[in-house]
């Protein structure tokens, strides 16, 4: 008698050191990645890396001309689309290793789980 369940569950089981090396290949490919955010006025471009952490700031010479409030904002929102496209980068990575539907491309020879 055969038990799907337990066939399912075992192949898994295969899977999950393969898994793991795909993980660990990523995240060192990830260690090296960065992602950059740009403020609406284009005066401040940051650089964030993959873990969020800011990297690099540039200021244009005429962002000097701003009040401090206003280069403030300008920074911050530049820090935020970069710390937002370094975690969209981590999510698709980590994605594609997991086969999330919508997380990058699949890996041959994943199948869809029915119900």
């Amino acid at each position: 008698m055969t038990f799907p369940a337990l066939d399912r569950i075992e192949a898994l089981a295969r899977n999950l050191d393969g898994w793991q090396r795909q993980l660990a290949d990523r995240m060192a490919e990830l260690e090296q990645t960065s992602a950059e955010g740009v403020s609406d006025s284009g005066l401040v471009r940051v650089t964030a890396a993959a873990d969020g952490k800011i990297v690099s700031a540039e200021l244009n010479a005429r962002a000097m001309r701003l009040d401090s409030y206003s280069l403030a904002e300008e920074f911050t929102a530049a820090a935020n689309r970069a710390q937002e496209a370094a975690a969209a980068q981590v999510r698709e990575l980590v994605g594609e290793v997991i086969g999330e539907p919508g997380a990058g491309p699949r890996r041959p020879g994943d199948h869809e789980e029915r119900r």
